[in-house]
């Protein structure tokens, strides 16, 4: 929302009922600064349960996390930030939290690379704490000592395992009460991850893990062992793994007897099923011809490319259904969109549509393309924007009219210069799309800047990649017509130079005082981002 509307909801709605305020969310850097300049954390907000933080800069932002102490019911929190270089602090704060019970903590970048130090007092300690998530840090030392902070922990669920082996010091205690594991995307060996679980897997009764290093399927056996000796109580196995394909001079063969060592009498007594798929290129091995093994019962992953991984020619033991249980997002091929298109994703609600689709009859792709997807559940699009066929542009747009978020890869090729019949054309055609926010990769050029007001007069959020030296003029243009661009609040540019961060908002805030384009607005740079609002 708008600056001057979130100040005035804080102040009527926040204001006379924040001794009476249970669950309490908070999103952008903007929102949270000033929400707690108006409403610092204290005893007035004594029924707060749930706090969730996102896009919170720990590093400003510290007295933040300090005052957090100060809440009597705080059960429950989440904070989300891009870069951290004091990671340890946002621990330190939360273990000190009197009656927290539930800690999610996701962080994209962290700065800090050193093992977190043992806990070596209950001073230090959580008594409360019981389930823990986040993201990292990599370093499966760090792991261990953050568990020295949490002895009455009972979920644990780390997103990032990558960094060196380590073991634990003699008086490294482990929490007696520790019964779920998540473990998303390993990246070590497959001794590591039995050094690991022989420590800390005596009363696990849930195990989920997806694994990338190929020592994870070297035969099934290990972890026939591995779940006998160190997991004893385990009821629930949910396995996932992606890497390169086994290789082997019979495809076929190799998956065939893998699938047999998984439906032994060991795995099929206890409910635990697997299949497999192939696909071509992956995130990790993009090179190269890679394998997916996972447990049937598990959901399939975020996002599913769909290309070639459909290729039954690599070995016909593969899993056909294994693409329906993607979701919520797809990433699929144009040339894949053609009529009788063997699957159908009615869950998807994300799109990423890749090549380029102004060659194609618009009028059939579309009609195909609503045979694999329900249109009207897209809200979230990806695609190549060309103006020199908009209006198949503008048509597909039509079909889709819950999109919220848009993604525009710009053409290099393209000319921006829209003709004026076409441009008004382009009004009528979609002015009741409901697109809030809207984000530009490659150069837009500013006489495009008008376009895009048209194209999405609900428009609320604009990020756009450009280079400094047009800057000032994209802003100067947006602001200068604000009749067409009525619900714009928020504007984020990418690829500004931090050398430079205070000198190219000395210009901004210059131009936009010196022409009065706006009363009351903040205006920062943050990681690889310069952020207006107003």
């Amino acid at each position: 929302m708008s600056k001057s509307d979130f100040n005035k909801r804080s102040i009527n709605i926040i204001r006379p009922y924040m001794n009476q305020t249970i669950s309490l969310q908070l999103s952008e850097p903007f929102f949270i600064k000033n929400f707690f300049t108006s409403f610092p954390i204290d005893t007035s907000f004594n029924r707060l349960e749930s706090l969730v933080l996102n896009d919170l800069n720990v590093d400003d932002d510290v007295s933040i996390l300090n005052s957090l102490a100060q809440l009597p019911r705080l059960f429950s929190l989440k904070i989300f930030c891009y870069d951290c270089n004091e990671l340890f602090l946002i621990f330190q704060s939360i273990f000190c939290l009197p009656v927290l019970q539930y800690a999610k903590i996701l962080c994209s970048n962290f700065g800090a690379r050193f093992p977190f130090p043992l806990a070596t007092s209950d001073n230090q300690r959580s008594m409360t704490l019981e389930y823990l998530a986040f993201d990292g840090p990599p370093h499966l030392s760090s792991i261990y000592n953050l568990l020295s902070y949490t002895p009455r922990l009972r979920r644990l669920s780390v997103e990032h395992i990558w960094g060196d082996s380590y073991i634990p010091l003699e008086k490294f205690v482990v929490p007696r009460n520790l019964t779920s594991i998540s473990l998303c995307y390993w990246g070590l060996p497959f001794d590591e991850l039995a050094s690991f679980i022989a420590i800390v897997g005596s009363e696990l009764e849930f195990l989920r893990i997806t694994i990338t290093h190929e020592t994870a399927l070297s035969n099934a056996y290990q972890w026939q062992q591995l779940i006998l000796r160190h997991m004893p109580r385990l009821r629930t196995f949910l396995f996932d793994y992606y890497g390169p394909l086994i290789k082997d001079a019979d495809v076929d063969s190799r998956c065939r007897t893998l699938l047999d060592e998984f439906s032994s009498p060991f795995w099929i007594e206890r409910q635990w099923f697997f299949a497999h798929t192939h696909c071509h290129g992956h995130h990790f091995y993009p090179a190269e011809v890679c394998l997916a093994f996972y447990s049937t019962q598990m959901r399939r992953q975020y996002c599913c490319q769909i290309d070639e991984t459909l290729d039954n020619n690599i070995c016909s033991y593969q899993d056909p259904v294994f693409n329906l249980s993607f979701g919520p997002r797809i990433n699929m091929k144009n040339r894949n969109i053609v009529a009788n298109f063997p699957f159908q994703f009615p869950r998807v609600t994300e799109l990423e549509l890749t090549d380029n689709y102004y060659t194609i009859n618009i009028d059939s792709f579309i009609d195909n393309l609503s045979h694999i997807f329900i249109l009207t559940k897209i809200t979230y699009l990806e695609i190549s924007f060309n103006n020199i066929l908009l209006n198949n542009f503008v048509k597909l747009l039509n079909r889709m009219p819950n999109i919220q978020k848009l993604i525009l890869y710009v053409q290099l090729s393209s000319e921006m210069e829209v003709p004026s019949d076409q441009q008004i054309n382009t009004v009528d055609l979609v002015c009741n799309n409901n697109v809030r926010n809207v984000g530009i990769h490659g150069e837009l050029a500013l006489a495009t800047v008008q376009l895009i007001n048209n194209l999405f007069p609900r428009m609320e959020c604009l990020e756009i990649s450009n280079g400094e030296d047009t800057l000032i003029s994209l802003v100067r243009t947006l602001l200068s017509n604000r009749i067409n661009n009525s619900h714009l609040f928020s504007l984020v540019f990418y690829g500004a130079d931090d050398d430079d961060d205070d000198a190219l908002i000395k210009k901004l805030k210059t131009m936009i005082d010196n022409e009065k384009l706006l009363d009351n607005y903040d205006i920062e740079h943050r990681q690889f981002q310069l952020c207006l609002w107003w």
